[in-house]
């Protein structure tokens, strides 16, 4: 009875060469592959592994709410807390909230990479955050994707140490996406608006995009594609967001007694935009003001709205609330105008941080939060001074400036808008 051999048996004692061969050629090609392979994989594990992306989330008025994924009951958000993926943050009509990603995280201020404000009755979904785990390595930007189901945000990306740092805001209406821009996105039950201030988005629904620049909107409505671009509402003040010299549209002011140090006017570059910033940190005792101005003569008769937008940032007052009189605030805005009867007006509007002691009056303050971007908007100034019985005619100059005795504060992204 003659013995049963196994095809591989069979093979390697009728051709052991053939066999030889073989396991020589794969062990060649095996080793030619992790030679090859194993450098490659580990240089695309470093330029593309990714980690979590820190980003804060705050109340400014009121209560805003959070929803964690697989928690029925919503969290109060009474502090600062950093959130990760799949958490909504909600605002009710009363409240609004900030989201703010810092560049570097052992500063001693935060830096923002950026900030994205939450209005009144909006909720965001923060379904993607993510930067480079190896930056040294990686050329991938840095990646934070949102889903705004309803309501208003305004949201300023720019540079995340130098960077790229992009945005996508999903809606139901479409997409959204930017880099290095300021922008807003209001979604309805009509459909989404978004309103460009600086840079550029592309504007994404429909299988259609439209790119949108600064200065312009575009309205997406229900299941339609976006439309074209068209100029958003007239800007009233020249080189609002400080990219020209200073000194081309905007006068520069000093306030202060003789033989005292005076403040000063800088444009700087944070986070991506240009702002100015009224500093003074001298002999205290003396009080000083230090501004910008820009003259209008702006005929606004037969204008129905007109609204004041910046964004105001406060580093430092030794002054507490307006000081004594309420008069000096570590950032100002005065409008001065004609009204319809001829008669010369001002308004003037201040923001502080350090509350005043008792006795003390705030006219025509604000208090916000230190550190931090505050976006302002004002209100109808028409129908506000109309009220006052000073309906505006012409609008002749507008100021930003800092008052009281040692300062630092920042403005950026001005506007004021007549429709």
């Amino acid at each position: 009875m003659s013995e049963v051999r196994s095809p591989l048996r069979r093979i390697w004692e009728d051709s052991p060469e053939k066999v030889a061969w073989v396991i020589m050629l794969a062990s060649f090609f095996t080793c030619v592959v992790l030679t090859v392979g194993t450098p490659l994989a580990v240089r695309s594990f470093l330029q593309h592994a990714t980690r979590d992306l820190p980003v804060t989330a705050q109340s400014l008025r009121g209560t805003a709410l959070l929803a964690f994924p697989g928690q029925e009951e919503l969290t109060a958000l009474t502090a600062p807390r950093p959130l990760s993926s799949q958490v909504t943050v909600r605002t009710d009509e009363s409240s609004s909230a900030l989201l703010v990603v810092n560049a570097d995280e052992t500063a001693s201020r935060p830096v923002e990479a950026a900030s994205i404000l939450m209005y009144n009755n909006t909720e965001i979904t923060i379904m993607d955050a993510r930067r480079p785990r190896f930056p040294r390595w990686s050329p991938d930007p840095v990646h934070l994707r949102l889903r705004l189901e309803q309501g208003r945000t305004r949201i300023v990306v720019g540079p995340y140490n130098r960077r790229p740092f992009i945005i996508q805001v999903e809606t139901p209406h479409g997409s959204v996406t930017a880099e290095n821009a300021s922008f807003s996105v209001f979604v309805s039950n009509q459909g989404m608006d978004v309103t460009v201030r600086q840079g550029q988005v592309d504007v994404t629904a429909r299988g259609l995009t439209v790119v949108v620049s600064g200065g312009q909107r575009t309205w997406v409505p229900l299941a339609q594609p976006p439309g074209t671009p068209t100029s958003a509402e007239r800007n009233l003040i020249r080189n609002g967001n400080f990219t020209q010299p200073l000194e081309t549209t905007w006068s520069v002011g000093f306030l202060q007694p003789e033989d005292v140090a005076s403040g000063t006017v800088a444009v700087v570059d944070v986070g991506g935009r240009r702002a100015v910033q009224f500093s003074r940190m001298a002999e205290e005792g003396f009080h000083t003001e230090v501004w910008i101005e820009q003259v209008l003569n702006q005929d606004v008769r037969d204008v129905d709205s007109l609204i004041l937008r910046m964004d105001v940032r406060l580093l430092y007052q030794s002054l507490a609330g307006g000081g004594i009189l309420g008069s000096e605030y570590p950032l100002m805005v005065r409008i001065d105008f004609t009204d319809i009867y001829g008669k010369d007006q001002f308004w003037v509007h201040g923001f502080y941080f350090r509350d005043p002691p008792k006795g003390w009056p705030t006219p025509n303050g604000e208090k916000i939060p230190p550190y931090v971007w505050w976006p302002y908007e004002s209100p109808n100034l028409i129908t506000l001074w109309a009220e006052m019985g000073a309906r505006p005619a012409v609008l002749r100059k507008i100021r930003f400036y800092a008052s009281g005795h040692n300062y630092q504060s920042m403005v950026a992204e001005v506007g004021l808008f007549a429709r």
